[in-house]
Formats: C-alpha cells, structure tokens, sequence
C-alpha cells in the first residue's frame, strides 16, 4: 500500500510529543490494540493486523484535509507511539471533538491527559476553536478520568448517541470551553490516576 509522507502538526509538552503517525506506526498500533479495551471502548477494529494497522494509518493521515488530526502519542526521550491522540475540527461551528486511546504499559501516569490538554489547547490556539467535546461510555472510568484531569466538564448522558460496531450506547459527554481555566492552573485531585 503506498502512503505519502506524514504531514501535520507535532506537538509538544514537558513529557509527550504528538506526531503525525508514520508506517512503522503499524506494529505498536496493532499491538496495542490486542489489550481488549481499547476495541471495546474506542472505533479500534478487534483482532487488528499489522496490515489493517497500516491501512489505518494511511487512511488516518488522508483526513487531515476533512480536519481531522490523528496523532500518535510519544514519551520524550523514545519516539515509539504508544497511542493515539486526536480531534475532528468543525470549523464552521467553531468546535471539536477529541478522542484517545493509550497502550496498556502507559496508563496510570499521566501520560493520555497530558496529551489530552496538550492537543486541546492547540485546536483552541490554531483553529479558533471555542468549544472542544468529547465522548465516553458511562463504564469507561479511566478514561472520564482523563477528561477530567484536563479540564473537561461532565455534561451528562447521551441516550443511545450513535451507531458504534454493533450497538448504539449511551455515551458521558464532555467539554472544555476555550474560556475554561487551563487545567495547569487547576488544583490536581492526586487520588485520581489517569488512564
């Protein structure tokens, strides 16, 4: 499968830089994606190859022109991806909506909502973006956690949201309005890991 070069933003904070994913990506997605929660908590296809991975990623990188920013997360000091970060900018509504999903061997530590905040403060920054969502299901606690460590605000439950796989799941929604206070400047709640 030809792919064109990998394009768009790369940013970085004190412990991660996002990047745009490259093909030899494909292994650690595929890989990561064998820990069953991240399929049955996110669009991550079950049993994904190293091939379907690569697909995925060629696919990813095209839809940057429809705004979406796919983003693999990385640890300063390694350049390995061990997730995905992103956001679908709606720019004639002025809003995004954000989505995430990290390895197994990098949860807990604060990794997903650096990441989060990071990539949030970016569309907010560089697309004129005054509202930023996203999704969770109602048993997905780790990763409510994340929202929440990044300044994300529960709005409620979302009955029956949308079609996703074979079911159509009540969904939490969350948000962060440019206007918010940075999640910086806000008290840490320290009992709370992150996902």
């Amino acid at each position: 499968m030809q792919s064109s070069p990998p394009s768009g933003p790369v940013l970085v904070s004190a412990r991660v830089t996002l990047r745009p994913f490259r093909p030899d990506d494909a292994s650690r997605v595929a890989l990561a994606c064998q820990d069953p929660e991240i399929p049955k908590f996110t669009m991550m296809e079950e049993g994904l190859t190293q091939e379907k991975a690569l697909e995925w990623i060629v696919r990813r990188n095209q839809l940057q022109e429809a705004g979406l920013f796919a983003l693999a997360i990385t640890v300063n000091g390694a350049d390995e991806c061990v997730g995905q970060i992103g956001a679908f900018v709606d720019a004639p509504n002025r809003r995004a909506e954000t989505f995430y999903w990290i390895d197994r061997s990098q949860r807990r530590r604060g990794i997903t909502s650096e990441a989060l905040t990071l990539i949030t403060d970016w569309v907010f920054a560089d697309h004129d973006v005054v509202r930023a969502h996203l999704l969770t299901h109602p048993n997905n606690e780790a990763s409510q956690r994340v929202a929440a460590r990044s300044g994300y605000q529960r709005e409620g439950i979302l009955r029956a949201w949308e079609p996703i796989k074979d079911a159509q799941p009540d969904v939490v929604m969350w948000s962060r309005l440019a206007t918010d206070p940075n999640p910086s400047e806000m008290p840490q709640r320290r009992t709370w890991a992150d996902h």
